[in-house]
């Protein structure tokens, strides 16, 4: 009984200590260029080594270089629908998919858009997420009412055909990892499911919350992350072998800022999520943490205008620099700051609290500190530091930034 009190103690501290810290935007922005002269409205991005495609309202698609967005370019329109996702194929071709059942193939090689044919089965669906399977052979195409179906062009026209077990919410976004052979689905009241390589959906919980957004880890890194509201973060570990099993685990970032309403993948181990008001959180898939990276009052400080608006998605040029592009079409970039106060220094480099929360169907349970694993390992690594044994989280910081920097 003593430890267990001990135990509670030490959590409450715990929690005391992350929330007395403030975070700090580790990244600046000195260059706004907007896309378009005219007004408009985009909805989602994808983005590939070297270029994004933005898609928006009344059939807007933009080719965007990623080092250069001053060079965007309004590819010519093939539809007044609304367009709402986009995904990038393995060999650099794109699907596009909207309103009214629009599909539309984006062509790399002469950077011309194509309406697909075959899709007769969506025609009068509001199409709401695609996504590429791992090797490029089929794509997924969710609408929202809950229906997904799997798709691939042929000689003479197309396949296509509806995944059973579906739930009827929207389903706000797949991604497929780029080794793994699963994909994702987020949906707005049903919760997280995937998708293995035989086409069938496996629904693992998480209804409670609702999924905004999703993106899948690449390389070695065997994680998709989902976004959800209430600052939610489920980690589905991904195991594709014939007696592995796929998990769900959710926690709440609670001393983040703002709703969580898109991932953005970045590198191997980085992904970006994006805030509302504006703002971004580096996340990293692999470790599970999450640090402040641009804060909102910042970045409205620096671009009021730019900042009043929805963050669309954001890409990287390098590990620590890149690119936000909001929904009006405005991009800002971002660069390291150098901050000479060491107490800044070291309170930048805190990751971001969070509440342990299980996620299982039908059931939410939360877990205090003598059930949880992750604030048993916190309190253990914090012991090895006050031994010596493990760096500080200052030391890690500043490794951190040594290697951004490189």
């Amino acid at each position: 009984m003593r430890r267990a009190h001990r135990r509670v103690v030490l959590a409450l501290m715990l929690v005391f200590f992350f929330s007395s810290v403030q975070a700090e935007s580790v990244v600046e922005s000195n260059t706004l260029v907007s896309i378009s002269d005219e007004p408009l409205f985009l909805n989602a991005l994808d983005s590939n080594e070297k270029e994004s495609l933005a898609i928006g309202d009344e059939g807007s698609v933009f080719l965007i270089p990623n080092d250069d967005p001053e060079s965007s370019q309004k590819l010519d329109p093939i539809t007044n629908q609304d367009l709402n996702a986009v995904d990038f194929h393995p060999a650099g071709n794109a699907f596009i998919v909207g309103d009214s059942g629009r599909v539309i193939r984006y062509d790399y090689q002469d950077q011309r858009l194509s309406n697909v044919s075959g899709t007769g089965l969506v025609e009068i669906s509001s199409l709401t997420a695609v996504a590429w399977n791992t090797n490029g052979a089929w794509a997924y195409i969710a609408a929202d009412s809950g229906r997904i179906w799997r798709f691939r062009s042929t000689i003479a026209d197309g396949e296509m055909y509806a995944l059973e077990n579906t739930r009827e919410s929207p389903v706000s976004s797949i991604d497929c990892h780029s080794v793994v052979r699963i994909c994702v689905i987020s949906t707005e009241s049903d919760g997280i499911g995937i998708i293995d390589d035989q086409h069938e959906i496996t629904w693992l919980g998480g209804g409670a919350i609702i999924w905004n957004d999703t993106e899948c880890g690449s390389g070695n890194v065997p994680v998709c992350v989902a976004v959800g509201s209430n600052r939610n973060v489920g980690t589905i570990r991904l195991d594709d072998s014939s007696l592995g099993e796929t998990v769900l685990d959710v926690v709440v970032l609670s001393e983040a800022s703002g709703e969580f309403s898109k991932i953005c993948g970045h590198s191997e181990n980085r992904m970006m999520i994006a805030t509302t008001p504006f703002g971004l959180i580096d996340h990293r898939p692999k470790s599970e943490e999450s640090f402040p990276w641009f804060e909102h009052v910042d970045a409205a400080n620096q671009h009021l205008d730019v900042a009043s608006r929805a963050i669309v998605c954001s890409w990287s040029t390098s590990e620590a620099e890149g690119w936000i592009l909001n929904s009006k079409g405005d991009a800002i970039n971002f660069i390291p700051i150098e901050i000479e106060d060491p107490l800044l220094t070291s309170l930048a480099g805190y990751a971001l609290a969070v509440v342990v929360v299980v996620s299982v169907p039908g059931i939410v349970l939360g877990l205090i500190f003598m059930n949880s694993p992750k604030m048993q390992a916190t309190y253990n690594r914090w012991r090895r530091r006050r031994k010596g044994i493990e760096p500080s989280l200052r030391e890690k910081r500043e490794q951190r930034r040594k290697r951004d920097r490189s």
